[in-house]
């Protein structure tokens, strides 16, 4: 019982002369040398600054660079670069599934088209349920 209450009292005294120790060792060190201890600078408080936007490192993002993600777009679009593409629904792939093909595919050749339904499929298990689910993500 005596030990525990005497021991940390024995490692803080023994780590404060450590301390001290290294302390003088350090001044003795800069006078050695001629190297004076460094002063704590007090920080002024600094004004608050514009950012400014800076340069996309893109071929032509000089010409972007004020240019908001919309406005891009549709320059994109203008230019036939991205197409517009109307909105579309899971009832747009209409068609049944084709199970000959899956049957027929040999894995030496190359597999068959996929067929409408097995697209409707595939597009609600790896784009649809990953949207709304915490599980599958």
């Amino acid at each position: 019982m005596a030990r525990e209450e005497i021991i940390p009292l024995v490692k803080k005294e023994m780590q404060n002369h450590v301390d001290n120790m290294i302390r003088q060792e350090l001044e003795n060190m800069r006078a050695l040398h001629g190297i004076k201890a460094k002063k704590k600078k007090k920080k002024k408080a600094k004004k608050a600054k514009k950012k400014k936007v800076k340069a996309i490192k893109l071929p032509g993002g000089k010409f972007i660079k004020d240019m908001s993600d919309y406005d891009i777009l549709k320059e994109l679009v203008h230019n036939n670069i991205c197409k517009y593409l109307p909105p579309a629904s899971m009832k747009d792939f209409m068609g049944e599934f084709n199970y000959i093909h899956s049957m027929l595919d040999d894995l030496k050749e190359t597999a068959y088209d996929p067929s409408m339904a097995l697209i409707r499929q595939l597009v609600t298990e790896y784009v649809i349920f990953p949207l709304g689910s915490e599980l599958i993500r």
